[in-house]
């Protein structure tokens, strides 16, 4: 509600026209009544706005909170907006990167949200306020006297961001007041370290944007070598297994083979092959199609 207010009131671009776009995710029982809120506070405004109902996957295995992040971002996707603001801020980074920093990360797990992403081709999501606190917003929700809704479901702890809000935060923040601060400082060095790796591992295999070179990873360091074949399979959007997986994948495809025989490696879903030094990865599952 701050961002849509901010925008309606002092839109940085008067000549580029924008949208709401509300995401019905239909999981709570109160979700039509979320979307017609958000529909008259747009209109009050004059700001369009379009509700997108999406269904959820229950099934999908990743857990309820991914499969609706799934199920909105598809929907964004779909948006023919160039650019999508979206509202995380400060402490919403800050629970990103503990909840990744208990899961064992990397770096590109540790670098949370980003300010700026490609969502696809063409198509930009920024987040304006992820360097601003949430007093902050909440600050100029109340001067402002701004009308909001909190989901009910975010006071669930059996979720896990909502246990590290609830439990761990309050405990942290009793001991380190800034602490948001600096964990969204932490976010922006793991960004600029990972942004460094992937540099390297272009260097490293000599990637053109199409092709990828192995021939001089054969005699690199192990932590290069994995470096490059993750950057690689994120370059392919694929995405990259555990390090321990990589380790194992690097040592088939980066060492001298035999003979006439190219280096394989991959999971349930591709192969990476290795000929005449240049990667290629093949889906198993669209091979299976068109077999069929």
């Amino acid at each position: 509600m701050v961002l849509l207010d901010i925008l309606s009131k002092r839109n940085p671009a008067p000549s580029l026209p924008f949208q709401a776009i509300h995401i019905n995710h239909g999981i709570s029982k109160n979700a039509n009544a979320w979307a017609k809120f958000c529909a008259d506070e747009c209109a009050k405004r004059g700001v369009p706005i379009t509700v997108e109902v999406v269904n959820v996957d229950r099934q999908s295995g990743l857990g309820l909170e991914a499969a609706a992040r799934e199920a909105r971002y598809a929907a964004l996707m779909k948006s023919d907006a160039e650019v999508v603001l979206t509202a995380q801020h400060q402490t919403d980074q800050a629970e990103t990167v503990l909840h990744q920093m208990l899961r064992g990360t990397g770096l590109q797990g540790l670098a949370g949200m980003g300010e700026a992403r490609e969502l696809w081709l063409g198509q930009m999501l920024l987040r304006p306020l992820l360097n601003v606190s949430r007093e902050a917003i909440e600050k100029y929700a109340q001067e402002n006297k701004l009308q909001w809704i909190e989901d009910e479901s975010n006071d669930d702890t059996a979720y896990t961001r909502n246990f590290i809000r609830h439990e761990i935060v309050p405990l942290i923040a009793e001991r380190f007041p800034h602490y948001a601060a600096s964990l969204e400082r932490i976010a922006r060095h793991a960004h600029e370290s990972a942004e460094l790796n992937e540099a390297l591992a272009k260097i490293d295999l000599k990637w053109d944007g199409e092709d990828a070179f192995a021939d001089e990873l054969d005699a690199l360091p192990l932590p290069r070598q994995i470096n490059a074949l993750y950057y690689w399979l994120r370059w392919q959007k694929v995405a990259p297994p555990s390090r321990d997986q990589l380790e194992a994948w690097a040592s088939q495809l980066f060492r001298a083979p035999p003979e006439g025989k190219p280096h394989l490696a991959g999971g349930h879903d591709y192969v990476i092959r290795r000929r005449r030094n240049v990667l290629t990865c093949e889906n198993i599952a669209d091979r299976k199609a068109d077999s069929s």
